[in-house]
């Protein structure tokens, strides 16, 4: 019998985890699973709390959370023989999209315990891994005013709306240098993601040709936009429309190196760090993840 650690982020999704966490531990007693729930109290936790798990022997290690959550849990699954699962309860669950695991507990646990496992790639930005997507420019622009209005919104996704309104306001362009291994291209940059999931963003279907196993990162660059042009495109981007518009480059590459000109912080996986000048490279078969079977 396998046996699950969960590791839950009681906050995920502004506290409202509680009740999913209880239906998720309702279903799993129903099936007789065997399991441990973590909590995180702090944030890096789960990073520890998965390493622990590792090091003590259980079969799949799972991130009962949001994208947050994910990925400082993968952090300590990718590389090792265990398996990640992922029963998502946060605010974007974009991860989750791209696996094809909905938010709905009772269809998680299934997928948990009758699902199977599937071998995925990751991504590498300067040394540091992400699960899903990389970017830089508008979106991290976005998720630094997102920060600056979650005090003053009753919701996160309130802060995401006024944080988008205010990025598309105060419009910035990079001059960006993007060196891939067949050659070089230089752009008047809006944003620019990298990965090998398909969504970020609460959504935003920014990648939507990628395939988590096929040992490539999607690059997609948005470029020579302005502020009308970029309300026309973000109906686009939400729905994967976007890709052959005169505006875009998409590119399938195994890594690609950008500058950029004023220099700006990227986000792996929604967290921002330090950025520009980075590389991302993708890493085949980093994870393995526990999916929806395939017919």
């Amino acid at each position: 019998m396998e046996r699950f650690c969960l590791i839950a982020n009681p906050t995920s999704k502004s506290g409202n985890a509680a009740a999913y966490l209880d239906r998720v531990k309702q279903l799993l007693d129903a099936q007789g699973a065997s399991y441990e729930l973590r909590e995180t109290q702090h944030p890096g936790h789960a990073t520890e709390l998965a390493k622990a798990a590792v090091d003590e022997g259980f079969d799949v290690i799972v991130a009962v959370g949001g994208d947050g959550t994910l990925r400082e849990t993968a952090l300590s699954v990718a590389h090792t023989d265990r398996v990640l699962g992922l029963l998502p309860c946060g605010t974007g669950n974009d991860y989750a999209r791209a696996v094809g695991i909905p938010t709905d507990p009772d269809a998680g646990v299934e997928i948990l315990l009758h699902g199977q496992n599937k071998v995925v790639d990751a991504g590498d930005a300067n040394g540091k891994l992400f699960f899903n997507i990389a970017g830089f420019g508008f979106d991290v622009d976005v998720l630094d005013y997102t920060e600056y209005y979650k005090p003053k919104c009753k919701s996160g996704d309130a802060a995401y709306r006024r944080g988008c309104l205010k990025a598309v306001l105060g419009l910035k362009l990079r001059k960006t240098t993007l060196t891939f291994p067949d050659g070089t291209i230089e752009r008047n940059v809006l944003m620019a993601a990298a990965g090998v999931g398909t969504h970020f963003g609460s959504g935003m279907n920014v990648l939507p040709e990628s395939d988590m196993s096929d040992g490539l990162l999607d690059v997609c660059i948005a470029h020579d936009v302005g502020r009308l042009k970029l309300l026309y495109l973000l109906p686009r981007f939400i729905k994967g429309k976007h890709v052959g518009l005169k505006c875009i480059t998409y590119r399938k590459a195994t890594e690609v190196s950008v500058v950029c000109d004023p220099p700006s912080r990227i986000e792996l996986d929604g967290e921002r760090m330090d950025g520009t000048p980075v590389t991302f490279r993708v890493l085949p078969g980093a994870l393995t993840i526990r999916a929806p079977k395939t017919n």
